[in-house]
């Protein structure tokens, strides 16, 4: 919220610019009317529909104080949420913001009045949760590139780079979001496992014996690897022909050079998928 808060305020600019103080550029920021709009658009969609509601769920299915804190930040964020949005979604906003509940977080008669949303101090580990979206997002990889069924539990073993605590704490969510019953872990073991490396050190083990055919997955991986070394070979043959990229238009050579740089990309991660899954 503080994010947008402030990406929404940088789009605008000012509502009352002093122009006779104002540099050239900073006259000309502001009323990027798109760049607003998508701020407020992926607030809404992204942070709080995909990700926070989805994290909410369990904490507002028990009773107790945590799932009061957990509403009320609900209540909170969706209320300035309504806020940005409503000067270019005037009607919904106002309806919805009506049926939130009356009180501190609803002071005004009706949201075209309400005060614009202000940036709010947040605790300073808010931002472990990036490690817990980006668990999330590898494990639902994982299951793609493995064809696991989405109502098939699998388990994973969590090796922290440094404090293991926010795995630890919060496997539950990373658990629940990737169908997936997770455990905190020393080390690798013997078992055949697919290998996740996370943005902060942290490593991700998920063993697949059971889960799939390791040696069914080890012989299509060998057969694509195969192929895609092939194809990558034969156009840095190309590439590397003076009379093609001579010749050929610029765009046309740049788009090929484009294209050997992903399949690169792509054939290092097929190896270091081999290596994890099939030892070789």
């Amino acid at each position: 919220l503080n994010t947008a808060n402030d990406e929404s305020d940088l789009a605008l600019g000012p509502a009352r610019p002093a122009t006779d103080t104002r540099t050239e550029e900073e006259t000309r920021s502001g009323l990027r009317l798109s760049e607003y709009a998508e701020s407020a658009r992926r607030l809404v969609w992204n942070e709080l529909a995909d990700w926070y509601l989805e994290s909410l769920k369990g904490r507002l299915m028990q009773d107790g104080a945590d799932r009061e804190v957990a509403r009320s930040v609900l209540v909170h964020v969706f209320d300035n949420a309504l806020r940005l949005l409503h000067p270019i979604v005037p009607f919904v906003t106002e309806a919805l913001w009506q049926r939130l509940p009356a009180g501190k977080t609803r002071p005004a008669e009706f949201i075209a009045i309400s005060s614009w949303p202000v940036k709010m101090d947040v605790p300073a580990r808010a931002s472990e949760f990036e490690n817990v979206r980006n668990a999330v997002i590898a494990l639902r990889q994982l299951r793609a590139d493995y064809a696991i069924p989405p109502g098939k539990n699998i388990a994973a073993n969590v090796v922290a780079k440094n404090s293991g605590e926010v795995y630890e704490q919060e496997a539950a969510i990373i658990g629940r979001l990737s169908s997936t019953t997770i455990a905190m872990a020393i080390g690798p073991t013997a078992e055949t496992a697919a290998h996740i490396l996370l943005p902060d050190g942290s490593e991700i083990l998920v063993p697949l014996a059971g889960v799939v055919d390791v040696d069914r997955e080890c012989e299509k991986l060998k057969t694509e690897l195969t192929q895609l070394d092939r194809q990558l070979t034969a156009l840095t043959a190309r590439l590397s022909n003076e009379k093609f990229t001579a010749r050929a238009p610029a765009n046309v050579v740049g788009m090929e050079r484009q294209k050997q740089a992903e399949w690169s990309e792509r054939k290092a991660q097929m190896e270091e998928k081999l290596r994890s899954l099939c030892g070789s």
